[in-house]
């Protein structure tokens, strides 16, 4: 197979394109469905990807790279949903403010401990030595393949969003979004739904995780920033919290121009790419959040009527 017709920043763009609308899929059903409004994906993004960096990288399998992939990345995905499982059961019965201040507050946490732990992960000089479980040919070849496994991944999730909408649990989740207290009168066990759902959604994210550190071989705290929540919740609340296709088009609108467009094909100052253009991408995302949530807090795919219908019952 040759590649020598795509790009290979293409190729990166797309699948950052990717991995930020499987993350924002997942954010669409903890905040969109649940109203949990999980600030901290980053944090369970970064275990499953260090736990699959540090197994990956420090312990020798007497097995060959594809299950030393397997039981890497399982191992990051059953670790941050026991993290899910954890930061829920903390907090389950607290309020939207309290949720938000502990789910940063745990992303702040993995980001400190990936920074100080550095005989485990490298610290502030990082940890590399990441692999493909897979060689194909060329580099590229490889990233082009591993492209389409995350992008098929991330539409298994969006199918199984689809099906969550269209079943009893879906309805249990917009129930306890809506009016918990009033899901609970009516004997609906809503602490441990939102446990599992917390529990399930966060072990996709750190396996996310995994798959990106595939697909960056060098692990950096650099790369668990905020920006990585900011992306996600920027592109689910532009395209629409409570729609299964919101996380798509938004994430497209946000992090598919930017990333491809921008730092791909603008011709700008090469000393841009390393210092301008990352702070520009977060303010240009945080003014995006600001204007949607100001004009269209719905977002792009949510249905306005339910505002109309407000401003004609206070008489507006």
């Amino acid at each position: 197979m040759t590649l020598d017709w795509l790009d290979a920043f293409l190729i990166t763009g797309l699948f950052e394109v990717a991995m930020v609308i499987g993350l924002a899929l997942l954010l669409h059903l903890q905040l969109g469905l649940a109203r949990i409004a999980n600030f901290g994906v980053v944090g369970f993004w970064a275990i499953g990807m260090y736990v699959f960096g540090v197994l990956y990288v420090k312990v020798d399998w007497p097995f060959g790279d594809p299950w030393q992939f397997l039981v890497c990345a399982g191992a990051g995905t059953l670790v941050a949903g026991l993290a899910g499982l954890l930061v829920g059961w903390l907090i389950a019965d607290l309020d939207t403010d309290g949720v938000l201040v502990g789910t940063l507050g745990f992303a702040a946490a993995v980001q400190i401990l990936a920074t100080t732990e550095d005989e485990l992960t490298g610290g502030a000089f990082g940890l590399g030595g990441l692999g493909f479980p897979f060689d194909i040919g060329k580099v590229k070849e490889n990233e082009f393949l591993w492209l389409v496994i995350t992008t098929a991944f991330v539409a298994a999730i969006l199918v199984y969003a689809w099906r969550v909408h269209r079943s009893p649990y879906g309805r249990l989740l917009i129930a306890m979004g809506g009016n918990e207290p009033l899901a609970r009168s009516l004997g609906k066990s809503t602490f441990r739904t939102k446990l599992w759902l917390f529990g399930v959604t966060s072990a996709a994210m750190g396996l996310l995780g995994a798959m990106d550190g595939v697909m960056v071989r060098f692990l950096d705290v650099g790369h668990i920033g905020v920006d990585v929540t900011l992306a996600a919740i920027v592109g689910l609340v532009l395209g629409g919290t409570a729609r299964v296709w919101g996380a798509v088009v938004g994430v497209i609108l946000t992090v598919g121009l930017f990333d491809i467009v921008v730092r791909s094909y603008l011709p700008l100052p090469q000393e841009w790419y390393t210092q301008t253009i990352p702070v520009l991408r977060e303010a240009v995302f945080g003014a995006v959040l600001i204007v949607v949530l100001l004009f269209r807090p719905l977002g792009i795919l949510g249905d306005m009527r339910r505002d109309r219908l407000m401003r004609q019952i206070h008489g507006r």
